[in-house]
């Protein structure tokens, strides 16, 4: 995982060189993945829109084998295998996105290490650059150990520089907002072009976690210490279940109607797919309540380059299966039924 950490973590510091803004560069490391993940898609598009043409046929399979569970699947299996479908080619890409997205988190709540391209073994100079930097500075130094609740910068330090690891964010902000001290001798001597993170992007602190506890208090009057770049972090959460939902109804509309499930006693049964719109974005934004605001982002814009890119791919790919194929096939489906009959 360290490897897809740091390998991503080099994506985004590309692009973040590259355009100068934090969020830009989210956005440009979404479709880079979106691009990545291409071949994956089209093959899903594909197999998709395959089963859009084949549904009357299996929806006739259902309805002569619905009583007889095994010998659906054999049916439906064979269907599958003559039109070249995978009904499994759906499950890579949502395989692949968790750990994107916690390779993204680390890259966040890591970024000297993942974005900015520090070896671990090479984080004391940091700290050695602060140290000296604090001797001509030192009420900046003392007010930024009083936010991490340190006594001296040399804690960060402590436990072989294990503690510089829980306070990464809050280094690459100092970094940035004092950029003097990246030119200290103790980082120049390393001979790398390092740039320090601004993670701001339209008023919002890309590095910090929507505040949910602020929320719930506000639901019951309670608006101790709540600030407006608190009430613009919501934005987040909400943008990330909003797409979430579009995202899902639009997918559907691109799916090929699913048969009626009924249970033994002939009770229609609970449709998952109008479960998961119902919960998808529910926990889209609970989701990104936990996270920083950094990986809400690339949520939301995942889902708008998911909409975009389905639609590209349904008006570009051609299946090469027709109407009046399937339709001979029901017919010939129903003659053989009825002559079993006979």
């Amino acid at each position: 995982m360290s490897y897809i950490m740091l390998a991503l973590g080099w994506v985004l510091n590309f692009f973040y060189i590259l355009v100068g803004n934090y969020g830009v560069a989210i956005l440009l490391f979404t479709l880079f993945i979106k691009l990545v993940l291409m071949p994956l898609t089209v093959k899903q598009q594909r197999s998709m829109l395959k089963t859009a043409k084949i549904q009357p046929l299996l929806m006739e399979v259902q309805q002569k084998y619905g009583n007889d569970k095994e010998k659906l699947n054999q049916e439906t299996m064979k269907i599958y295998q003559k039109y070249q479908i995978n009904p499994m080619s759906g499950c890579l890409p949502l395989l692949i996105q968790p750990p994107i997205l916690m390779a993204l988190y680390w890259g966040v709540r890591k970024p000297i290490i993942y974005t900015m391209g520090f070896g671990g073994d090479e984080v004391w100079r940091i700290v050695s650059a602060i140290e000296e930097w604090g001797f001509s500075n030192p009420d900046a130094l003392k007010n930024f150990l009083g936010q991490l609740h340190l006594e001296q910068i040399t804690a960060l330090g402590d436990n072989n520089y294990k503690n510089f690891g829980m306070y990464e964010i809050q280094v690459a902000k100092l970094l940035h907002q004092y950029p003097e001290i990246m030119q200290n001798h103790w980082i120049t001597e390393m001979g790398k072009n390092i740039k320090a993170v601004d993670f701001n992007f339209l008023g919002l602190d890309l590095s910090a976690t929507p505040n949910l506890g602020a929320l719930l208090q506000l639901c019951i009057g309670k608006i101790d210490g709540l600030t407006p770049g608190i009430i613009a972090l919501w934005s987040i959460p909400v943008l990330s279940g909003l797409t979430s939902f579009i995202s899902v109804k639009y997918s559907q509309t691109q799916q090929p109607p699913q048969p009626v499930q009924k249970d033994k006693d002939g009770n229609e049964k609970t449709n998952p797919m109008k479960t998961m719109t119902m919960i998808m974005p529910f926990f889209s934004a609970w989701i990104t309540f936990t996270l920083p605001a950094a990986v809400g982002l690339y949520w939301i814009a995942s889902n708008l380059f998911q909409m975009l890119q389905q639609w590209l791919l349904t008006k570009m790919i051609k299946v090469e299966i027709t109407d009046e194929q399937i339709e001979g096939e029901i017919i010939n489906a129903k003659k053989n039924r009825k002559k079993r009959k006979k």
